[in-house]
């Protein structure tokens, strides 16, 4: 009981603020990276004719837009790498000090892209008083 509300109290220090991203939000995500991933970089291991119309979708955008789709994969990378950064800054801006707690916002972030970040983005931390 008493790590509870150990974890409550540390939870209202700004120096340590952390949300995460809903679990179903962190799978589907990740899902859909592996798979554009695996359409990028190993295109023939995918089935496409099981996956139904995301199959035809990926077949087309791989064999006719090859290099858009290409530079997608990089771009979405680039973004999420981009923001992972970015949650570091904010974090200092913001007065998350802890250097555990930006790991998991650089990690989180990198991971989830904005749906991790815009977490960091509305935080408005506690005004402080003299």
């Amino acid at each position: 009981m008493a790590s509870r509300s150990a974890s409550a109290a540390r939870s209202h220090d700004p120096a340590t603020y952390f949300r995460r991203t809903r679990p179903f939000v962190v799978l589907l995500i990740v899902g859909w990276m592996l798979y554009y991933g695996c359409a990028v970089l190993a295109p023939s291991r995918i089935p496409y004719d099981s996956l139904g119309p995301l199959g035809r979708l990926t077949r087309y955008l791989q064999e006719n837009h090859k290099t858009l789709f290409n530079v997608g994969y990089a771009v979405a990378w680039l973004l999420h790498i981009g923001e992972a950064f970015l949650s570091i800054w904010l974090c200092n801006k913001k007065g998350i000090t802890d250097s555990k707690t930006q790991l998991r916002w650089f990690i989180q972030t990198l991971v989830c892209g904005i749906c991790s970040f815009y977490f960091l983005l509305v935080y408005k931390p506690p005004k402080k008083t003299q």
